[in-house]
């Protein structure tokens, strides 16, 4: 897993970021006519007002999982670099990092992956509470030294589950 660990920071809010998403969503899509069903802006940068990596995620749903070699030759063609799963089980992890930094996330559309990030999404967006906790705990794991994917991701693993079952049950509760 060294290849997927990489510096990190953490940078202010910056409405950028949901246009940045956009325009990648548009090449996206048209390059993956027939394989995604949809692709959504999720984490920290498609949430306003929290504190993120100023690295833009992705989820790409797709009709089959795992992906087929059309789809990550596509991607490899604008790019991006596959990762393999990257240690979360039906989830394909790729990144690109320049011209601008993209991370893309290819799941089963509708799935349990799907559905957990649009949900956490939806919750961070509506809960000032859960911003606040959040971010807390990204400061707090930067401060700790966490200056590196992997040890970042690490220190604020727990408040994430936290933050996951909070959305899921109030998602389930809608």
């Amino acid at each position: 897993m060294s290849e997927l660990d990489e510096p990190v920071h953490l940078s202010p809010p910056d409405p950028q970021w949901r246009e940045a998403a956009v325009a990648e969503k548009t090449r996206i899509c048209a390059s993956l006519t027939s394989e995604a069903i949809a692709v959504e802006h999720i984490g920290s940068t498609a949430v306003p007002g929290l504190l993120a990596k100023p690295i833009i995620d992705l989820m790409v749903g797709l009709e089959e999982y795992p992906p087929g070699r059309r789809v990550l030759r596509v991607l490899g063609e604008l790019g991006y670099e596959w990762l393999g799963e990257a240690g979360v089980s039906g989830r394909t992890y790729l990144r690109l990092r320049k011209p601008a930094a993209f991370n893309l996330h290819l799941v089963l559309h509708a799935g349990h992956h799907w559905n957990v990030n649009l949900a956490l999404r939806s919750y961070l967006a509506g809960s000032a509470s859960a911003r606040q906790r959040y971010t807390a705990a990204k400061e707090s794991a930067i401060a700790a030294g966490a200056h590196t994917l992997l040890a970042y991701s690490a220190g604020k693993a727990d408040i994430l589950q936290a933050l996951v079952h909070e959305a899921l049950r109030a998602n389930s509760d809608a």
